[in-house]
């Protein structure tokens, strides 16, 4: 593994990637012209003017009071620190990484360049090399896409504007913006500026997915919850608009499992099986759904040993607190116990999480009695 260089500025702590080096370096070829001199001088002159980008944004980090770290690599660079801000002052940190470069770096060098007093070819290339990474990239950077600076800024104003929802908003304009900047570099010819569009494009597409996977399973933890506190049409609803958001997955997996559980409660074990089988028919529910189902059936004798299977072998999640409910429920909880302790070392251990899920539950009673059970051995 390449080691990291670390550094501290006044404090900030600065870690450097030797990707950073390697992408400056290949973005700084000229294939007509490699001349070691200048693509030197222009790794040097990359390296400080991100450096002064990032710590543009890590002194107004530590105006609001929060304490940053600074990482070059890739790229360029990401300055991080801990502590949530407003949408106005992520405005401002996120403009003062491309205004320092402009102020400290570009605009210096632009005036130096337009002076006239540069006599030799090496020093007018240096100059330009300084005024194209300090002004072309710090104006490149302001572009309303993220992950780029302006397109924080343009995600802080959303936020404003839509009442916390500009996350959301930027990562599609940035798609449609990074779409139509793509179209032109490549008819302009600009591979470059092809391979930027695609990357941006791209990352905010995951991005999206991520994000509206877990809105997805927010809705479902707020489901289960309801079915745990026995309001069986109100977590019907929530299950009703995650598949309409057409989910795929575990996550359809899950919701139609949800579904059939509602229906299962409220005392339809045809409607819950219907749930499934149209749902996600080739998902396999929880074993903890099916002791439960053979628990509604009348068959105790299958749903308690399943059940005691299900609480000791299955991974944990949130069917779990599902089945120590419907073993409540059915008036089996102290059976699907002993049938635990009948497993060994494995099966106490379930019994004493069974205890902790009927407690949570509200099943007080029936989880001081597996408390009891458990005390005698």
């Amino acid at each position: 593994m390449a080691r990291r260089s670390q550094l501290t500025i006044a404090g900030i702590p600065v870690r450097v990637e030797p990707t950073f080096f390697v992408i400056i370096a290949l973005l700084g070829v000229n294939p007509l012209d490699p001349e070691p001199l200048f693509i030197g001088t222009w790794i040097a002159i990359a390296f400080v003017s991100v450096l002064v980008h990032e710590l543009g944004h890590a002194v107004a980090f530590r105006i609001y009071g929060i304490r940053p770290s600074i990482t070059l690599h890739g790229f360029g660079g990401l300055t991080a620190g801990n502590g949530a801000l407003s949408p106005a002052r992520r405005i401002v940190v996120s403009l003062t990484g491309p205004l320092s470069a402009l102020a400290v770096l570009g605009l210096p060098a632009l005036w130096l360049d337009r002076s006239g007093v540069l006599s030799s070819v090496e020093a007018r290339t240096i100059v330009s090399q300084v005024v194209w990474i300090n002004i072309g990239w710090s104006l490149l950077n302001l572009l309303p896409i993220l992950p780029l600076d302006g397109g924080r800024v343009f995600a802080a104003v959303a936020d404003l504007l839509t009442g916390g929802r500009g996350r959301r908003v930027a990562e599609v304009f940035s798609v449609a913006l990074a779409a139509v900047l793509g179209i032109w570099a490549f008819r302009s010819g600009l591979v470059l500026g092809v391979v930027l569009a695609a990357m941006f494009a791209a990352m905010n597409l995951s991005s999206r997915a991520r994000a509206r996977s877990d809105e997805l399973a927010a809705q479902l933890q707020d489901a289960h919850r309801l079915l745990l506190a026995h309001r069986l049409e109100d977590a019907e609803e929530v299950v009703q608009r995650v598949l309409a958001s057409r989910p795929a997955g575990d996550t359809l997996a899950w919701a139609v499992e949800l579904g059939a559980w509602a229906r299962l409660w409220r005392g339809d074990p045809a409607g819950a099986d219907l749930v499934l089988r149209r749902g996600a028919p080739t998902a396999v529910p929880s074993h903890c759904y099916r002791a439960a189902e053979a628990l509604a059936a009348g068959r105790t004798d299958e749903g308690v040993a399943l059940m005691a299977w299900a609480l000791a072998n299955e991974p944990p999640g949130p069917a779990k607190s599902l089945g120590a409910v419907a073993a409540a429920g059915s008036g089996q909880a102290m059976a699907v116990a002993r049938e635990l302790l009948l497993i060994g070392p494995q099966g106490v251990q379930a019994a004493g999480l069974l205890r902790q899920l009927l407690e949570h539950a509200g099943y007080r009673a029936e989880a001081l009695s597996v408390g009891q059970l458990l005390a005698r051995l």
